[in-house]
């Protein structure tokens, strides 16, 4: 938690000591596509996410809308986001001749702050930013030929998490419309962990739900209760936004 501690107070301080601006209240709004790489749990490989040690995610292209008010050095944003991501490939490896494909859809919106660095005579404008995460994660994972788990797709239970992102970016003013490039670290259930499988259930429970939280069934019979610490779901994203004035 010390890199947020950093990261708030230098907002706060920005924000009681920023010089005055001659910008005017403006409001952008416009489409965004970008790419985002799982980080933390959410990466590694296909047995890792058999195993219940992480999610075993691909990189994916995201895409949905952003908007902006702009406050002088101050800007409010309102992102929505739509991001699948997948992988597939060996389940256990440890058997012959079997295989796992993952998938899980991230439908995020994000409300937060921006502050902006003026450059003179210069359309840049740089900036630093974070944003109060709310996502909606469902997907599914498909099994065969895994003797612990029936050959069969297994729907994940819709589940909502929520957390923080930090972003570093430029906006590069074109007129009446903006470019807007970032770069952003998000902690997606940095607030909220859960586990939901059954105590009684067998080991396919275990990927019917998100399950980001430990097991507290797991130390009785880890060969149906994979799940053996909390689990952190984060990403890198690289995004772009073509933002129009209103």
């Amino acid at each position: 938690m010390k890199p947020i501690k950093y990261f708030s107070f230098i907002f706060i301080f920005l924000f009681l000591f920023q010089g005055k601006s001659n910008a005017q209240l403006s409001i952008l709004l416009g489409p965004s596509i970008g790419y985002t790489a799982p980080a933390a749990d959410y990466s590694g490989e296909t047995t890792d996410y058999y195993t219940g040690s992480k999610y075993g995610l691909g990189s994916g292209i995201n895409f949905g809308a952003m908007g902006k008010l702009n406050l002088g050095p101050i800007n409010f944003n309102l992102s929505i986001l739509y991001c699948p991501l997948s992988s597939s490939g060996v389940a256990d490896a440890t058997q012959p001749n079997n295989s796992v494909e993952i998938k899980q859809n991230l439908f995020t919106i994000g409300v937060g702050t921006q502050y902006g660095f003026t450059v003179p005579m210069s359309p840049v404008k740089p900036y630093i930013g974070f944003d109060l995460l709310f996502t909606t994660i469902s997907g599914s994972t498909k099994f065969q030929g895994v003797t612990s788990v029936p050959s069969s797709t297994i729907d994940l239970e819709t589940a909502s998490r929520t957390g923080l992102g930090f972003a570093a970016g430029v906006e590069i003013k074109l007129l009446s419309t903006a470019l807007d490039v970032s770069l952003r670290y998000n902690l997606i259930n940095l607030f909220s962990k859960k586990y939901d499988g059954p105590a009684t259930g067998n080991r396919e429970d275990a990927y019917k739900y998100l399950n980001d939280a430990k097991d507290p069934n797991y130390s009785s019979d880890p060969s149906k209760h994979p799940v053996s610490t909390d689990r952190t779901i984060a990403t890198i994203q690289f995004q772009l936004g073509i933002l129009f004035g209103l």
